[in-house]
């Protein structure tokens, strides 16, 4: 993980768990699905949910702590309107 870049993420492999379905397996990190991995004589295709990064054989979860928000809730209270 290289926290000074601004999309830094984090390996959360050895945390999540699958479980088997039909064609494919569910995954899960911390009793959340966070994707999938469906099975076809193709290969093997990693569905992830946002926020969630398969690379490399590895599961990442992207850290939340770059996302912009306002410097101020307050932003233009001068105006009168707050």
């Amino acid at each position: 993980m290289d926290s000074k870049n601004s999309g830094s993420k984090s390996d959360i492999t050895s945390k999540v768990y699958g479980k088997m379905d039909t064609g494919y397996m569910s995954l899960f990190h911390d009793n959340q699905k966070i994707g999938r991995v469906i099975f076809s004589d193709q290969g093997n295709q990693y569905e992830m949910a946002e926020g969630f990064e398969f690379d490399a054989d590895k599961i990442y979860k992207k850290d939340n702590s770059s996302a912009e928000y306002p410097q101020s809730y307050v932003q233009g209270c001068d105006e009168g309107w707050c």
